[in-house]
């Protein structure tokens, strides 16, 4: 369900390639009552990536309550999968904290496609990546995974996608890309 959030406007679709797959978003709270946004993918398509997925969803809902931070999160979830999946696939997560009082967005991103922000207060540049601050999960046993903030104004937008949204094709054989993202 589509949290209200004070202060944004949230919309949020998903159309799987197959009648199962491993793209993933969720909005779970943080133990401090912050909004937990976070999107994910799982290398691979159909049953195999859906399972995988449905594993994350529950990790995430089981550490997110539990936790102030993505980064601790997203380290959290990274031990019980090396040890899983022994490092066979990987699974990419973007998992941010809001807090709407200060308009912050703490933020880890563990190996999936940048989000965009767009500014539109005219002092920075027109647009952020969300680059990644790890790698994706499941691909090294220890590493390190470093928290971003980010303040928001009104106006700003925030899109996060995977890779369905710029690996999509047309008629014409052609890629969406990021450019026309």
């Amino acid at each position: 369900e589509i949290p209200v959030i004070p202060g944004l406007e949230v919309a949020a679709f998903s159309r799987p390639a197959q009648i199962v797959g491993g793209d993933y978003f969720d909005f779970v709270h943080f133990r401090d009552g912050a909004y937990g946004l976070a999107i994910a993918d799982v290398a691979g398509h159909g049953v195999a990536a859906g399972l995988l997925m449905a594993s994350v969803q529950t990790a995430l809902h089981t550490l997110i309550p539990l936790s102030d931070a993505p980064d601790e999160v997203i380290g959290r979830i990274n031990e019980f999968f090396c040890h899983n999946i022994h490092m066979t696939t990987f699974v990419t997560l973007f998992l941010a904290r809001f807090d709407p009082q200060s308009y912050t967005l703490e933020y880890a991103n563990a190996g999936h496609n940048p989000p965009l922000h767009v500014h539109t207060n005219g002092t920075v540049a027109p647009a952020t990546w969300l680059r990644p601050t790890a790698p994706a999960v499941g691909l090294v046993e220890k590493f390190v995974v470093r928290n971003r903030t980010l303040t928001m104004a009104p106006g700003d937008v925030l899109l996060l996608y995977t890779d369905g949204v710029t690996e999509a094709i047309n008629p014409a054989e052609e890629e969406f890309g990021v450019d026309r993202l």
